[in-house]
C-alpha cells in the first residue's frame, strides 16, 4: 500500500494527462534495487523492466511539521546486507544508478508529482486523521485533511485540495470543519507544508453555515451523489441535481473546480456553479448567482453582504441584504438586458461582464486586475467588511494584491466600516452624538452604536418618534435603492416624510446651494454613516435619524 493514498484509490486524471499515484522510492531503496538487479538474471538486457519504479532522492529531504504515516519499507530495505562481489559490468550499472539518484537530488531529474485528484463512486472519507493520513496542523491552529489533491503543474507550490478544513483556528482546539476546496502549499514531494505562511485558503465550501466536527464523513455514493453527514449520521449537505445522472467520477480540476463527471467526462455538477464567498481564475458569477461574504474573519456563516450581476438595471452591484436591499457599489453596462441577462467572469488580469446570449464573448464592462504570477495562484474574496480583494501566493505567503471595489469618495463609504449608526471620519469611528447614541463596545468603536431610545417600528402600537438632525453626515446607499426618494423638496418636507412613515429609520437630505430645493432619501435601516465632504462630492448632506420621543422629567420627579 502506498503512503498517503486514500482508502479508495483514485481513477485516472480527468484531463487525460498521464498521472500516477505511485510514490517514488527513497535513495536507500534505489541502492537495494540496483544491487538486487545486479545479482539476478545476469543474462537479461540492461534496460529496466516495464513495471520497475523510477528512483528519486527527493524522498530523503526533511519535511517539517507534516503529519503522515511512515513509509512502509521492510527491514531488508532499511538495513541493507553487504552484497557479495559482482562482475565489473554490473558494478558499472550500480554506479550509474547511484549517479542517477544524485542527479535527481540536485534537481536535474524531477520526480513524478504525487497527486490524487480523482475518485470513483462508493468512496467515503471520514473527518479523522486515521481516515485522511495526508493532514497538516498549521502554526495558527488551522487543520487541513486532504481527500483529493491536485498538485501544481510545477510539481510544488500552491495546489488545490478537496477535504476537511478547520474553521475556528482562534480556539485552542480545532472543532469545526468545512468540507470544501482549499488552496494549500505543497513541497516537491507532494506534501502539504509551509505551516507558517501557507495557511489553507478555503475557496469553496459545502457547509459554510453548518460546520461539522470530528468523525463527520463525506461520501461519493454508488448512485453518484456527493453527501456530507455529521458524526451522528445526519445529512448536512448534498450536491443538488446529481441523482440518477450516472456520475462515474469526482475530480479536482487544474483550476480548482470540483467536478462530478459521467462516463463520457461530461460535467454533471461543478462547484464553480455554486460560489460561496470566493472566485477562482476562470470562474464565472452566473445570472442570479451571489457571492456572499462571511460574517467575520472567524465566522464562515453567510453575512448580509453580497455581489451579483443585477438584471434589473444592467450592473455588477454589491448590496447589503435589507428591505429593500441597499447598494454600495455599482458598475453599470449596456447591452446585457434580455436573452438571459449577463454574467461576470474572473479572468487572468480582469473581472469582465459578458452578455449571456451574445454569440461572441465581448466584454460589456471590465475591471483590470493584476495578472497572475507564473507558478502561483490567485483568488478573489468578498470579505465581511464589504471589500472584494484579490489574493496571491508569494514566497512570503498569502497577501492582498488588489482591492476591486473602489468607492467614492473613500473607504468610509463601505456599509459596515463603523457598524450600525457608527460615523466614519478619515477611517476613524465614533457615535453620532452622546445624548442619543452609545457605543456597542467603547474599546472597539468600529462595532457601531445603538440608540438610547430605539424606535419600535411598524408592528402594533408604537410610541411617538422624533428625529435627531446631524448636518454634515451622509449615507452610503445608492439613491436608486432607497426605501423612497423625494425630489425637489425642502428639509422640513423630508423630515415630515420620515416621521409619517413607520418603516423609515432615517432620512438623508441632499442639496446644492438652496436648502429649500433638494433630494430626500428615506432609509429602512441605518448602517455605517460617513462624514460628508462637500468639497469633493459637490453637495451638502444632512442625516435625520429617528429615535423614540421621550418626555423630559421635571426637576421634582428626579427624586
Amino acid at each position: 500500500m502506498l503512503p498517503f493514498l486514500p482508502a479508495s484509490s483514485p481513477i485516472s486524471d480527468d484531463d487525460g494527462a498521464n498521472q500516477t499515484n505511485q510514490r517514488l522510492p527513497p535513495f536507500s531503496v534505489c541502492v537495494a534495487l540496483a544491487v538486487a538487479d545486479s545479482q539476478s538474471h545476469r543474462h537479461r538486457e540492461s534496460r529496466p523492466s516495464r513495471g520497475a519504479p523510477a528512483c528519486s532522492c527527493s524522498a530523503i529531504k526533511h519535511v517539517p511539521s507534516v503529519h503522515h504515516p511512515s513509509p512502509r519499507i521492510s527491514s531488508r530495505q532499511t538495513s541493507l546486507p553487504t552484497p557479495p562481489p559482482v562482475p565489473v559490468q554490473f558494478a558499472t550499472m550500480l554506479q550509474l544508478a547511484l549517479a542517477l539518484c544524485v542527479l535527481t537530488a540536485g534537481g536535474v531529474v524531477r520526480a513524478q508529482p504525487f497527486d490524487y485528484p480523482t475518485a470513483k463512486p462508493s468512496t467515503t472519507w471520514a473527518n479523522t486523521d486515521a481516515s485522511l493520513p495526508h493532514h497538516v496542523t498549521y502554526a495558527d491552529g488551522s487543520v487541513a485533511r486532504a481527500a483529493l489533491l491536485r498538485l501544481n503543474p510545477a510539481g510544488y507550490g500552491p495546489s488545490y485540495a478537496f477535504g476537511f478544513f478547520c474553521t475556528n483556528h482562534l480556539a485552542p482546539l480545532c472543532a469545526e470543519f468545512l468540507l470544501g476546496v482549499a488552496v494549500v502549499y505543497c513541497n516537491s514531494g507532494g506534501l502539504m507544508t509551509s505551516v507558517v505562511a501557507g495557511i489553507p485558503q478555503v475557496v469553496w465550501s459545502a457547509n459554510r453555515g453548518s460546520p461539522v466536527g470530528e468523525g463527520a464523513a463525506a461520501e461519493l455514493t454508488a448512485a453518484g451523489d456527493l453527501v456530507l453527514r455529521s458524526a451522528q449520521g445526519a445529512v448536512v449537505w448534498s450536491a443538488a441535481g446529481t441523482a440518477g445522472r450516472s456520475v462515474a467520477a469526482m475530480a479536482v480540476a487544474r483550476d480548482g473546480n470540483l467536478l462530478l463527471l459521467d462516463a463520457r467526462n461530461n460535467t454533471v455538477w461543478q462547484s464553480f456553479d455554486h460560489p460561496t464567498d470566493a472566485l477562482l481564475v476562470g470562474q464565472s458569477l452566473r445570472p442570479g448567482a451571489r457571492l456572499v461574504a462571511n460574517s467575520s474573519a472567524a465566522n464562515w456563516s453567510p453575512s448580509r453582504l453580497y455581489l451579483t450581476v443585477a438584471a434589473d438595471d444592467d450592473s455588477l452591484s454589491a448590496y447589503v441584504d435589507a428591505e429593500p436591499p441597499q447598494r454600495y457599489y455599482r458598475l453599470g453596462f449596456s447591452g446585457g438586458g434580455g436573452g438571459g441577462g449577463a454574467y461576470a467572469t474572473y479572468t487572468n488580469g480582469s473581472l469582465a461582464v459578458f452578455a449571456a446570449a451574445a454569440p461572441a464573448p465581448t466584454p460589456l464592462a471590465t475591471i483590470q486586475l493584476p495578472a497572475v504570477g507564473a507558478g502561483t495562484v490567485q483568488y478573489m474574496r468578498l470579505e465581511h467588511d464589504g471589500h472584494l480583494r484579490v489574493y496571491e501566493w508569494s514566497s512570503a505567503g498569502w497577501a492582498p494584491v488588489f482591492d476591486v471595489l473602489r468607492l467614492f469618495p473613500d473607504d468610509c463609504a463601505f456599509p459596515t466600516v463603523c457598524g450600525a449608526y457608527g460615523v466614519c471620519t478619515d477611517m476613524q469611528c465614533s457615535c453620532p452624538d452622546a445624548a442619543n447614541f452609545r457605543a456597542v463596545d467603547f474599546r472597539r468603536p468600529n462595532r457601531g452604536c445603538v440608540t438610547v431610545a430605539p424606535v419600535a417600528g411598524c408592528g402594533g402600537s408604537h410610541p411617538p418618534a422624533r428625529l435627531v438632525s446631524l448636518p454634515g453626515l451622509a449615507y452610503f446607499n445608492d439613491p436608486a435603492t432607497s426605501l423612497r426618494a423625494l425630489e425637489r423638496v425642502s428639509d422640513a418636507a423630508c423630515r415630515k416624510a420620515c416621521l409619517d412613515d413607520c418603516a423609515c429609520a432615517a432620512a438623508q437630505f441632499v442639496y446644492g446651494t438652496d436648502a429649500g430645493d433638494g433630494f430626500c432619501y428615506l432609509q429602512s435601516e441605518v448602517l455605517s454613516l460617513e462624514t460628508s465632504r462637500p468639497e469633493v462630492v459637490h453637495y451638502n448632506s444632512t442625516m435625520h435619524l429617528k429615535v423614540r420621543a421621550t418626555r423630559r422629567p421635571s426637576p421634582s420627579a428626579r427624586f
